[in-house]
């Protein structure tokens, strides 16, 4: 039962990456949930921000 459960999940949909709507981390939780611990993890998380302006 749980090999067929991986096998689903190994072929699920992922979103795609070009698609400039995407949410950064992959899906919405995966960016709510992205907290930087020091400043370059902040410049980081910024420049994968595709909500944000470049500079």
């Amino acid at each position: 039962m749980d090999r067929e459960r991986e096998d689903e999940n190994r072929h699920a949909p992922t979103p795609d990456a070009s698609d400039p709507d995407s949410p950064t981390g992959g899906d919405e939780s995966t960016e709510e949930r992205l907290d930087a611990d020091n400043p370059v993890e902040e410049d980081t998380l910024k420049a994968l921000d595709p909500d944000d302006s470049p500079a």
